[in-house]
């Protein structure tokens, strides 16, 4: 039987203009591996760099607590003009006083809580008695003294933990940075090896694409030229090939939005993040560790858990230092100096009374106790109850990890066992179709027979891509929570982090 007229195809056309748009924008595609972009991302990304920005903020916090345990000098000069009315046998008379002083004192407070401090103070005066000016006179003073807590604040635990919960929480800061830069990095690859798959599977029906124009091809020339052909023939392959354009527009459609998701972890726009492609093939990882090396593994590299530990540490440290602070203030304290006074019109040059200083020496305890309890017995108990829900919740996320590594391990033995699977069925399925393609020359075969075969093999190339690429990004997952993926990319993150 021989057709009169050709089948109408117009989405021919539409291909022809999709063709061209594609290979305009491959022109200008960006080709990145998947270590180009992990390494973009570490300098890119806005999340790795709050996380940075966050530990330099922890850091500078231990700085200043640093700072705050040093000597302090303070200094002063003033000067005070006083008058007063004194009365006596003449009547009223009126006295003044004009005084300049001057202090300088260093003050230093070790790390079991002793309060030092060494000063000096020097002062003259001026006095006026009606007609009566006596002065300049002067005097001075050095001292020492030294302020020991018995209770509250004795002890480094009280002094040090400012700087304790400051260098604890500068740690989990640090592993909180690093914890994002393994999220940014299994992030990076999970979308760069789904934008692979997509160009993958673009390719997959462009080449079911072009057999089935073959098909279509030689099924028009068998219908109209040799007339062995039918025209159901013609419109069976025509169907198929109408079926797989509308699925290669959908994969490039796929791609754009796949390539758009990997262009925001890369902290580009997306227009710009539309022109990147993938390149290479699914890397080989190497064997799979046991399950019990993993959990272990997890429990020791984990920057999740080292964080949460990290902050267990700040927690006891904000318990001790509330601890302390629910004490009674019990404090001794003694004060030595030594002084002396002169006059212009008394004594001559700095002659002293007796050949020496005037001593003074003057000890004490000091005792607060709080009515009623006061707030710091419940800021302390706050701290406690704060600092036991904290534990809980690291034993549940410890415990939550290692279900987590569990059943990735046997997600992954199940994709590793899929891609051999997939791979052995992509096989059979080409074998298959050529198969069918030879049947269909002999006249053995019918149109729908092919196209089942075709769509068979295309099919079974999309799964055997899909179960590579589930294996790879679940592998990355599972070195994301044992924290090797963080050493995998550790030279890159890095070099563009820091």
């Amino acid at each position: 039987m021989t057709l009169t007229r050709s089948v109408p195809l117009p989405w021919l056309a539409s291909l022809a203009v999709i063709a061209t748009c594609t290979l305009s924008s491959a022109a200008r595609a960006e080709t990145l591996t998947a270590e180009e972009a992990v390494g973009r991302a570490a300098s890119q990304n806005p999340t790795l760099r709050a996380a940075l920005l966050e530990a330099t903020a922890a850091r500078q916090a231990v700085a200043a607590e640093q700072g705050a345990r040093r000597p302090t000098l303070s200094a002063s000069v003033t000067g005070q003009y006083t008058e007063a009315f004194a009365g006596g046998e003449a009547g009223l008379s009126r006295s003044g006083s004009t005084t300049v002083a001057s202090n300088v004192a260093l003050r230093y407070t070790t790390d079991i809580g002793t309060g030092l401090e060494v000063g000096a103070s020097a002062d003259t005066s001026w006095r006026s008695l009606a007609d009566r000016a006596t002065g300049p006179s002067y005097s001075a003073e050095a001292y020492v003294s030294a302020r020991q807590p018995l209770l509250r604040g004795a002890g480094t635990d009280a002094v040090l933990a400012p700087i304790a919960q400051a260098q604890a929480s500068a740690v989990a800061a640090e592993l909180d940075r690093e914890l994002a830069a393994s999220q940014t990095a299994l992030d990076v690859l999970g979308a760069y090896w789904e934008l692979w798959y997509a160009e993958q599977a673009i390719g997959v029906q462009e080449q079911a694409l072009a057999a089935a124009q073959r098909l279509l091809a030689d099924a028009k020339a068998r219908a109209e030229t040799l007339g062995t052909g039918t025209r159901v023939d013609v419109l069976q392959f025509s169907t198929a090939a109408a079926s797989i354009a509308d699925a290669l527009s959908q994969a490039r459609a796929t791609r754009a939005s796949r390539a758009i998701a990997l262009g925001r972890a890369l902290g580009m726009d997306p227009a710009r993040a539309e022109s990147i492609a993938a390149t290479g093939a699914p890397p080989s990882l190497g064997a799979l560790p046991a399950a019990a090396a993993l959990v272990r593994a997890a429990s020791e590299r984990s920057r999740e858990l080292a964080a949460l530990r990290a902050d267990l540490d700040a927690q006891r440290a904000r318990v001790g230092a509330a601890e302390d602070a629910d004490q009674v203030r019990l404090d001794v304290f003694t004060t030595a100096s030594v002084g002396t006074l002169w006059a212009n019109d008394a004594l001559a040059g700095l002659a002293l009374p007796g050949g020496r200083p005037a001593f003074s020496v003057l000890g004490g305890v000091d005792v607060e106790v709080p009515f009623g309890g006061g707030r710091a017995s419940a800021d302390a108990a706050r701290a406690r109850t704060q600092l036991a829900a904290a534990e809980a919740r690291y034993q549940a996320r410890a415990e939550a990890i290692a279900a987590e590594i569990s059943a990735l391990r046997v997600s992954l033995a199940a994709a590793a066992d899929q891609v051999a699977l997939a791979a052995e069925t992509a096989r059979t399925a080409g074998e298959l179709a050529e198969a069918e393609r030879q049947r269909l020359q002999l006249g053995i075969a019918t149109s729908s027979d092919v196209v089942q075969a075709e769509q068979t093999l295309r099919e079974a190339e999309l799964r055997r891509l899909r179960a590579a690429v589930t294996e790879l990004t679940s592998r990355f997952q599972l070195e994301h929570a044992t924290g090797a993926l963080l050493e995998r990319f550790a030279s890159v993150l890095s070099r563009r982090s820091s």
